[in-house]
């Protein structure tokens, strides 16, 4: 493939990398598999931390506690906040 055909794909998938980013969301962040996917990235980032961590790379292992801890916070808020919603009966 030339220069020319390589640079031309490139900007056509940059282009649809840059449509799908400024599409409107079709779920809200709430939805209801929302909350198993930030557990399971607060597990991921905790495993990962460890590994940082035992590598002695203090700043990585800092921001992937950060992820871990946002992970789980979002996880139990929507848990609590799909349980508000839910009909009692």
């Amino acid at each position: 493939m030339s220069d020319r055909g390589v640079a031309t794909r490139r900007l056509d998938v940059r282009r649809r990398v840059v449509e799908k980013a400024s599409a409107p969301r079709r779920e809200s962040p709430t939805s209801a598999g929302a909350p198993m996917v930030a557990g399971y990235i607060a597990d991921m980032t905790a495993q990962l931390e460890s590994m940082a961590t035992a590598a002695h790379l203090d700043l990585l292992a800092y921001f992937l506690a950060m992820a871990r801890a946002e992970g789980e916070a979002a996880s139990h808020v929507d848990i609590a906040a799909a349980s508000e919603e839910a009909p009692l009966g």
